[in-house]
């Protein structure tokens, strides 16, 4: 029987017999390669001594295990200088000397060690008619060689938990090729340092504020530039932000007590039935837009024409609009904005008064007051109802961003206001926001900073790094001073993370995924399994 492509088999090789048992198939393989080399010598041999019989297991099909018997043979030596007189050919792409199990069956056996750990993947194994230890599985992982050395340019540095607060070790990153090169079972410096003197080539070190890793960098590469991580740099000033508003609420909450209490401490807003009016439609704003668009493209060239000395009867005849329209325009030292058209009679208008006391009653339920409506002789649609009961909705949340409000934010929710960038903010937020400023003046000046820091980030412009620490310096704001202060300890790092597109991502992918691996070993394995784990992570 020749070779079938559901069980690839090395050149030399074909499937004599397959034999059908309860819970696994038996396949007879013959060697019938003519030749083979002495693993002594290496000298090839043509002369057959004896055959001989492996039985070897092989990767599951169909949920059926694989039982190969292989027939292989054993050649006679052809150097006479050999030590060894007699030998067996090997098999190098199916199985090792003396191995009980094919090389692809061990592969398996290593993945899913690799991405289970032992108990788990004698479990996972199972299920996939794979039969195998614990014990087995530690063993092929631990079996695995480290992987090859490689020139490291850009080096991203880390450290991780073993037992939070407690025990702490290192984690390196190549950045360019975003992989991790190496685990180290502690944080100190003299440790990285040692790493880092065995890789001379290193150009560039990326890593958080620690002190411990900057003096491992200037240590064990002297020559390579530190880059301080741009996340790291972004959370310190939201701390230092977190704690500038705790230290104002007394300010705002002060400043509240001063306004005089409503009823029901909320502020009330007058809408006037002339304005109260549901919001335009896209489709009409978009249309009075290309009109209001082609208007002004006219008015400029009523201008140009004038500026060129043309009468209003020529230009009137010259672009075919009225001399009236024309001498309007003229008489207007900008362009004349066209007059909004007056809202026309509704059906609604004469309930609107009524719909408004029952909304300021606390009447929520735009069906109710459809009922009530009709009942007095309302002949619309509930749809015309609901389009101005959205008018008072959204009149209600804008007033609702007051300074009665600020209290119910605390120092961990009203920093995302400040830290953000402007553009992702919605309505609510925009009106809150507007508040902490007007009701604080620390806050208003404070906001100004830190929005010039975050612009630095998200731009990259580490040359304003001088003039913004110079503003702090000037200002009165001790929690953005000591940030300032830190900057100042580690200013070459900042200025050369605010600059470059270096960072410690990947870096921090990579402890997202170690602490991932970690806990699936229950935090019972030792650092040689997980550091196996990690460099070798599927």
């Amino acid at each position: 029987m020749e070779r079938t492509p559901l069980l690839p088999l090395p050149e030399g090789m074909f499937i004599h017999q397959i034999q059908e048992a309860e819970a696994s198939l038996i396949i007879t393989v013959i060697a019938t390669h003519p030749v083979s080399c002495c693993p002594l010598c290496l000298e090839p041999s043509f002369s057959i001594h004896s055959l001989y019989r492996r039985t070897l297991a092989d990767v599951p099909c169909g949920g059926r295990q694989i039982q190969l018997v292989l027939t292989a043979r054993k050649f006679f030596c052809s150097n006479p200088l050999c030590e060894r007189k007699v030998f067996t050919e090997r098999l190098p792409t199916l199985a090792r000397p003396w191995a009980r199990m094919t090389i692809r069956y061990c592969q398996q056996i290593t993945s899913i060690g690799l991405a289970t750990s032992g108990k788990g993947g004698v479990r996972l194994a199972a299920r996939l008619g794979i039969h195998s230890t614990r014990q087995s599985i530690l063993r092929r992982i631990m079996e695995l060689s480290p992987p090859a050395p490689c020139s490291v340019l850009r080096l991203g540095i880390d450290d991780f938990s073993f037992r939070r607060g407690q025990w702490f070790g290192t984690i390196l990153v190549d950045l360019e090729s975003h992989r991790p090169v190496d685990l180290l079972p502690d944080r100190r410096a003299e440790t990285a340092a040692q790493w880092m003197r065995q890789h001379p080539e290193i150009t560039a070190v990326s890593r958080d504020r620690g002190g411990e890793y900057a003096k491992a960098a200037a240590q064990g590469a002297p020559q390579a530039v530190q880059y301080a991580d741009r996340f790291h740099l972004c959370k310190n000033l939201s701390e230092a932000a977190q704690l500038l508003l705790a230290r104002c609420q007394a300010e705002i909450a002060q400043l509240s007590n001063r306004e005089e209490p409503e009823k029901n401490g909320q502020s009330k807003q007058i809408i006037s039935i002339e304005e109260w009016r549901p919001p335009e439609p896209a489709h009409v704003e978009k249309a009075r837009l290309a009109r209001r668009a082609g208007r002004y493209e006219r008015y400029q060239q009523v201008v140009e024409l004038q500026a060129q000395g043309m009468k209003a009867k020529q230009i009137a005849q010259r672009l075919d609009i009225g001399e009236r329209t024309v001498r309007d325009w003229l008489k207007e030292a900008s362009y004349p904005e066209v007059k909004k058209r007056r809202k026309r009679q509704s059906s609604f208008d004469s309930f609107a008064p009524y719909i408004l006391s029952r909304w300021q009653a606390g009447e929520r339920n735009g069906l109710t007051l459809c009922r009530e409506i009709k009942q007095q002789g309302y002949t619309g649609t509930e749809r015309t109802v609901y389009r101005h009961l959205e008018t008072l909705k959204q009149a209600e949340v804008k007033t609702s961003a007051n300074r009665h409000r600020l209290q119910k934010f605390s120092a961990n929710t009203a920093v995302w206001l400040f830290v953000r960038d402007p553009k992702t903010l919605d309505d609510i937020e925009r009106d809150d926001l507007a508040a902490f400023r007007q009701v604080s003046t620390t806050l208003n000046r404070a906001y100004d900073l830190i929005q010039s820091f975050f612009s630095m980030v998200r731009k990259r412009e580490g040359h304003r790094l001088d003039a913004w620490l110079l503003q702090i310096a000037q200002s009165d704001l001790p929690e953005l001073q000591s940030f300032a202060n830190g900057i100042e300890k580690d200013k070459a790092a900042v200025q050369a993370g605010l600059t470059w597109s270096i960072n410690n991502g990947p870096v921090e992918g990579y402890v997202n995924k170690l602490k991932l691996i970690k806990r699936t070993m229950y935090g019972r394995a030792g650092f040689p399994l997980l550091r196996q784990r990690v460099l070798h992570a599927l």
